[in-house]
């Protein structure tokens, strides 16, 4: 199936390692040129070789990017990328997460830090990316969100608001941008194999007074489909919903859980 993707440009924020990473790399293997924004220049140098060596003909720069510096680091981070990329097609927000914690164990820095990369900075890197947008025949924004917005739980009381405002970010943005035939989508991942899965891992055992196995076991018995999510199946979404076929498809957000989100998406 042609997904009319090649020779697209598409930043993606967080690209370093984890579900940006996996995006990157789905989106290279359909002929997508990349801007690979994140902290860790050298990990994302490190993706750009690999990217260059296994899709040759696409571009793939770097663009060194702290969110929590605000609109003074954005707006130049991206208008390098569209530079050395030739414009923008697809802005995938990506990075950012959320402290795990109960209420009293979260003090107010943390959530100052975190709401400045998510929502705040989803928002910073739409408004610097959209001029380019518009200039595209195939536009598409796509946030990385939590199934936590649609499902708070008490030991990630951050996950909730974070990923919440996120969730009405993208459905305000597309309605204001549809005119413009900009589509603004959000993936709501539920626990997945990064980094972040094996510190739940670990509290889970702390907890629960169980071993690492154990607790493995006990946080899989929650999902119907008998696996955790790896970053594979929110990039396949992501490509999806980046391609000419999902033109129509906006506003939305679509949970990729194996299920475990118990409410009706």
């Amino acid at each position: 199936m042609d997904l009319n993707l090649k020779g697209r440009n598409a930043v993606v924020t967080g690209a370093s390692r984890g579900i940006g990473r996996a995006i990157a790399l789905a989106l290279a293997a359909e002929g997508v040129n990349l801007g690979l924004f994140g902290r860790d220049t050298g990990l994302c140098e490190k993706l750009a070789g690999e990217l260059r060596a296994k899709f040759p003909g696409i571009k793939a720069v770097v663009v060194p990017l702290d969110l929590e510096k605000g609109t003074v680091a954005v707006k130049p981070a991206v208008e390098a990328a569209a530079k050395a990329l030739g414009g923008i097609d697809i802005l995938v927000n990506c990075a950012g997460g959320a402290y795990r914690g109960r209420l009293n164990e979260i003090p107010d820095e943390s959530w100052e830090r975190y709401f400045a990369v998510k929502p705040l900075g989803l928002i910073r890197m739409t408004r610097e990316a959209l001029p380019y947008l518009k200039q595209s025949p195939q536009a598409r924004i796509i946030n990385i969100s939590g199934t936590r917005g649609r499902e708070p739980g008490g030991v990630s009381v951050m996950s909730g608001p974070i990923n919440l405002g996120t969730l009405s970010i993208t459905k305000a943005l597309a309605n204001e941008f549809g005119p413009h035939g900009i589509t603004v989508n959000a993936i709501c991942p539920g626990s997945t194999d990064t980094g972040r899965w094996t510190e739940l891992v670990e509290i889970t055992a702390r907890e629960k007074k169980l071993s690492i196995e154990a607790a493995t076991k006990h946080l899989v018995a929650d999902v119907p489909m008998g696996r955790v999510v790896v970053p594979e199946d929110i990039a396949n979404l992501a490509v999806y919903l980046a391609s000419k076929q999902a033109g129509m498809i906006t506003g939305t957000a679509i949970n990729v859980d194996g299920g475990r989100t118990r409410g009706i998406p």
